[in-house]
């Protein structure tokens, strides 16, 4: 389960990743763009020829032209449907963004934890602090996951997603870390998670399931210390 690239150093916290790292993110999210473009469609019809294919095309389009808001999923999105709505001569368009947000959001926070992460989570709080560092909009509270968190942080607010360190950073200075690298990373992604670690200072761990294609996401600079193929191979780290 553990394929070990550096040696792991002593670190007093532990941060998450959320998407596709305590969950499967890709049903969720195949659900909440297709309830946004129903959505959509039967609030403002003109709209209706663009199907889910079409708004992640020019979702993509709106990243491509602006790195960090490919790193910040929610003003991606409200600056995708912006953009989108006005092109169709939606009237009121900030209105109307902000509406189709709340429906994406509260579908998107529509998520199943599995009963062993549950416990797994449970059992690491117990001796590590843990936040989340994420670059998607899951709210831990909303997703049942907010008692195991001391701080969950996402984009905004003058916080840059990963890779930048701005969220790290923040996390480092609200668990009152003496050294970077006393933070441990756990996240899916080889260039959000590990470069993104690797460059704060903190140390990585990447999960990459046996069928993961993460590695067609772009591949890291940076070797992370460690990759598991499963969330719970982390029980090796609990105190024996």
């Amino acid at each position: 389960m553990w394929q070990f690239h550096q040696r792991l150093r002593p670190f007093t916290a532990i941060s998450f990743d959320l998407d596709d790292t305590l969950y499967d993110n890709v049903p969720v999210m195949l659900r909440a763009e297709q309830h946004v473009a129903d959505f959509l469609a039967d609030t403002y019809p003109q709209t209706a020829e663009l199907d889910v294919l079409a708004w992640r095309a020019l979702r993509n389009q709106v990243a491509a032209e602006n790195a960090e808001l490919a790193s910040n999923m929610t003003a991606l999105r409200m600056a995708t449907l912006q953009r989108t709505l006005k092109q169709y001569g939606i009237a009121d368009v900030e209105r109307a963004a902000q509406a189709a947000m709340a429906e994406f959001l509260s579908a998107r926070n529509r998520v199943e934890i599995a009963p062993e992460v549950h416990a797994l989570l449970a059992q690491l709080a117990e001796f590590y602090p843990l936040v989340a560092i994420s670059n998607g909009n899951a709210d831990v509270q909303r997703i049942g996951l907010g008692d195991y968190f001391q701080a969950a942080y996402q984009p905004g607010n003058g916080l840059r997603g990963k890779p930048f360190s701005d969220m790290f950073n923040a996390a480092a200075q609200h668990l009152l870390l003496r050294d970077a690298g006393q933070l441990l990373h756990v996240g899916d992604h080889p260039v959000s998670d590990v470069q993104g670690a690797h460059t704060f200072g903190a140390q990585a761990i990447w999960l990459q399931p046996a069928a993961s294609g993460k590695a067609e996401s772009g591949p890291a600079t940076r070797l992370p210390h460690a990759t598991i193929s499963d969330v719970q191979a982390l029980a090796a780290l609990l105190p024996r």
